[in-house]
C-alpha cells in the first residue's frame, strides 16, 4: 500500500478544533472516526446515517483526511453488517480521505443458540492459518468495496499466549500479505502487549513487512491492576517514543503519524498536553527514511508459525471467547477451561462493564447521577453488573441506553423522581433522532430538579405540582459509540 506522504497529525475528538484551526500548521492531518459521528436508526433498512453538514465543515479544515473505523473490525470470521459500508464511502468521498483502516480484531459473534450478539470488547482473533484465511476474506469483504486503500489496525491483546497459536507478528504478517492491505501501526499496543507479557516488541517488529507500514498511532495509557491498558489517556511512554525513532526510517511507505486521546481524557491533559504530543511527532516524523535500505533494523527471528489448527476453528475460538466475557460460561471443553484459567478474562469482564456504563452515562447522565446518590457503591456496583448479565451489549450507546432504561423501569425502585428524570433524558433521545420536539410531565419543577441533581445533590421535599417540560432539538444532533480502547 502506497500512498502521498501526509504528515503529523490527531483523531478528531471535540474540543480539539484550535489546534486542526491553529494558523501555524502544525496539525497536518485529521483522522475521523466516522461511526462516532453517524446517527443511528435500527428499525430502517439503511440504519446509519451521517452527519453530511459537520462532515463537510471537517472538509473544509486544511488538513489532509484520513477515516478510521471503530465498529466494525475486520479480524473475525463474521463479515461486518454490509449496510455500514455505503456511509463509510460516503465519509471517505466527502472528506477525500487518503486511506481507510479498521482494526484486526472481531467484536461480534453468536451465542449458544447461534444468535449474533456484540462483545462490547475488541477481542482478539484466532492467530492460526485458519485463521489467517478468516481474517482475510473479512478484510477483502470490505476493502472490495471501498474507493481508497486499505490498511488494518495492530490489536492490544491482553490474554496469554494460546499454546500452538502463531505469533503476533507472524499472524499479523500473513494477514496482510494474504489480503494485500497496509498496516496501521500503533506502537503503543505492540508495547503494551510486550508489557503484558506477549511478543516483544523486538521480535513483532522483526515478523512484519515494513514496507506495508504507511500510518503509525501514538498513545498514553495507564497502569491497572497487573495490566498496563491501552487507555489513550494521555503523554506517550518515553519508550514507545524511543521505539519509533528506530522503526520510522525504516519504513520507506509510512505517510502519517498520528496521536490519539480519547474526549475523557482531554481536560485534564489539555491542549497544551496534545500539542506537546504533536511537537514530539513532529520530531519523529524527521527521522523518515534516514536508514541505508541495506541495513537490518531489528533482530531477525525464525516466526512462530503454526501447520495444525487442531480442529480449532475462528467461529468456535470467537464463540468460547465471547461466552467467558459475557456470561462467564461453565462449559467443561479444553479451550473454555484455558479461557477461563486466563486472569486476563475477568480484567476484559471489568473493562466491558465500565464501558458499557460510559456509553449509559452519555446519554442518561442525571438519571445515572440520581442513582449513585440514592444507592451505596456496593449496592449500585450489584446494579450494573446485573445489567450487563442480563443482556449482551450493543454497539451503540444510544441502543444500551435504551436496554439499561427499560432495566431500571422494571426494577420499580423506590427512589423519588428517578423515572421521571429518566423519562426526560429518553425523551431527550427521542427529539435527538427524530428532531421533533416533544414535552414530558414533572411532578415538581424540573429546572429546580436537574439544578440540584446538577450540583450533584439528592434532591429531597422538593414542592409538588403538576409541571411539563418542553425539549427541543438541538441545532445538531448526533449519536456516540460506546467507549472504545483501540
Amino acid at each position: 500500500m502506497k500512498t502521498e506522504p501526509l504528515g503529523v497529525g490527531l483523531v478528531y475528538i471535540p474540543g480539539l478544533e484550535p489546534l486542526f484551526e491553529s494558523p501555524d500548521g502544525a496539525v497536518q492531518v485529521l483522522e475521523l472516526e466516522p461511526q462516532v459521528l453517524w446517527r443511528y436508526f435500527p428499525n430502517r433498512d439503511q440504519p446509519y446515517e451521517n452527519q453530511l453538514e459537520f462532515l463537510s465543515r471537517l472538509q473544509a479544515l486544511p488538513q489532509a483526511k484520513t477515516v478510521h473505523g471503530v465498529g466494525f473490525p475486520v479480524g473475525g470470521s463474521r463479515i461486518p453488517d454490509p449496510r455500514h459500508i455505503p456511509p463509510l464511502c460516503e465519509a471517505i468521498q466527502t472528506l477525500n480521505a487518503a486511506w481507510a483502516s479498521e482494526h484486526l480484531v472481531f467484536n461480534e459473534s453468536v451465542d449458544a443458540q447461534g444468535k449474533p450478539v456484540q462483545t462490547g470488547f475488541f477481542l482478539p482473533p484466532l492467530a492460526t492459518p485458519s485463521g489467517v484465511e478468516a481474517a482475510c476474506r473479512t478484510i477483502q469483504a470490505v476493502s472490495g468495496k471501498l474507493p481508497v486503500p486499505f490498511a488494518v489496525e495492530t490489536p492490544t491483546n491482553y490474554l496469554k499466549p494460546m499454546p500452538a497459536e502463531m505469533s503476533d507478528g507472524a499472524f499479523t504478517a500473513a494477514v496482510v500479505e494474504a489480503a494485500d492491505c497496509g498496516i496501521l501501526l500503533d506502537l503503543h499496543n505492540i508495547w503494551t502487549n510486550e508489557r503484558n507479557g506477549r511478543q516483544t516488541v523486538e521480535a513483532f517488529l522483526s515478523e512484519i513487512p515494513l514496507e506495508r507500514v504507511c500510518e503509525i498511532h501514538l498513545a498514553g495509557g495507564l497502569k491497572y491492576g497487573d495490566y498496563w491498558l491501552d487507555a489513550h489517556s494521555g503523554d506517550i511512554p518515553r519508550p514507545v517514543i524511543e521505539w519509533a525513532q528506530r522503526l520510522i526510517p525504516y519504513l520507506p511507505n509510512l505517510a502519517a503519524v498520528i496521536y490519539e486521546i480519547l474526549p475523557a481524557y482531554l481536560p485534564r491533559f489539555g491542549l497544551d498536553g496534545v500539542r506537546r504530543a504533536v511537537d514530539e511527532m513532529h520530531d519523529l516524523w524527521s527521522y523518515r527514511r534516514s536508514a541505508q535500505e541495506s541495513e537490518k533494523p531489528f533482530n531477525n527471528r525464525k516466526p512462530m508459525t503454526v501447520t495444525d489448527d487442531r480442529g480449532l476453528t475462528p467461529e468456535i475460538w470467537e464463540r468460547r471467547l465471547s461466552a467467558q466475557i459475557l456470561f462467564a460460561s461453565e462449559s467443561d471443553d479444553e479451550l473454555s477451561g484455558q479461557l477461563a484459567g486466563d486472569p486476563a478474562i475477568a480484567l476484559i469482564r471489568e473493562l466491558n462493564r465500565k464501558f458499557r456504563l460510559s456509553a449509559v452515562i452519555s446519554n442518561l447522565r442525571m438519571s445515572i447521577r440520581l442513582l449513585m446518590l440514592s444507592l451505596d457503591v456496593a449496592s449500585f456496583d450489584r446494579l450494573v453488573a446485573d445489567y450487563c448479565f442480563s443482556r449482551t451489549p450493543d454497539r451503540f450507546a444510544v441502543i444500551e441506553s435504551q436496554h439499561f432504561a427499560d432495566y431500571i423501569r422494571k426494577l420499580d425502585l423506590e427512589i423519588p423522581y428517578l423515572y421521571e428524570v429518566l423519562n426526560y433524558e429518553i425523551t431527550a433521545m427521542d427529539v435527538i433522532a427524530d428532531g421533533q420536539a416533544r414535552t414530558v410531565p414533572f411532578t415538581t419543577d424540573p429546572q429546580t430538579l436537574l439544578e440540584t441533581l446538577g450540583r450533584g445533590e439528592l434532591p429531597i421535599e422538593l414542592p409538588t405540582a403538576d409541571y411539563e417540560a418542553e425539549i427541543t432539538p438541538p441545532e445538531e444532533r448526533a449519536f456516540e459509540t460506546q467507549t472504545l480502547i483501540h
